[in-house]
């Protein structure tokens, strides 16, 4: 799904801090820790997933690993609309599922702001998207849409979630897509854990 150009400003005020299981997440942030790059991150993590398995491994792996996770890193902020990610991988096989947060000036009313933030009325969908609330004790109410797209034979679909703060100003969308339905899938419940464990924090704290 093509990024449409991006009608809210950078928030200015609120940011989100997420505490994510680091059994099965791996922080993909736009900055690196002092001392770190994108290839040097991307092999930390690599080594780090390869020996927690029973499998057999070598440079190989980690290598093949560390690009893999190096090159989508590259891909995620040159081509989307994102402040902070997480990749899904729970276990060495799976492909990684990169989820996304944007973190926004709250602007406008607010119910047609987490609809435009989730792609609510997105025309180029199969069938009109799914909405429902989605709600967590962190972020209070907000909404989650689930919607498909065919492209020839292929068909993607997409989580996008969304949530508002007046008290910081500041509205935030998780969202993530795959062709691989069954993984997304698998995913879900994962995916809404990492919804929870996010808080509203003033921006001048906001580290994920």
């Amino acid at each position: 799904m093509p990024v449409p150009p991006q009608p809210y400003q950078l928030s200015r005020h609120g940011w989100i801090s997420v505490a994510y299981n680091q059994n099965i997440w791996i922080p993909c942030q736009p900055v690196f820790p002092e001392g770190f790059d994108r290839d040097s991150w991307a092999k930390l993590y690599a080594e780090e997933w390869w020996s927690r398995t029973r499998q057999p491994y070598g440079k190989r792996e980690i290598k093949t690993m560390a690009r893999m996770l190096s090159e989508i890193h590259a891909y995620a902020y040159s081509n989307m609309a994102m402040h902070m990610g997480f990749l899904h991988l729970p276990r060495i096989g799976l492909a990684p599922l990169m989820v996304s947060f944007g973190i926004w000036e709250a602007a406008g009313d607010r119910s047609e702001q987490l609809r435009i933030l989730t792609h609510a009325n997105d025309p180029t969908t199969m069938q009109p998207p799914v909405i429902e609330e989605f709600s967590t004790e962190k972020l209070g109410a907000g909404i989650k849409v689930v919607a498909y797209t065919r492209n020839k034979d292929v068909v993607t679909g997409y989580l996008n979630y969304a949530w508002r703060s007046d008290e910081f100003a500041t509205a935030v969308r998780m969202f993530t897509g795959s062709p691989d339905l069954g993984r997304l899938q698998q995913a879900t419940p994962d995916i809404e854990e990492l919804a929870r464990a996010a808080a509203w924090v003033p921006l001048k704290q906001g580290v994920a």
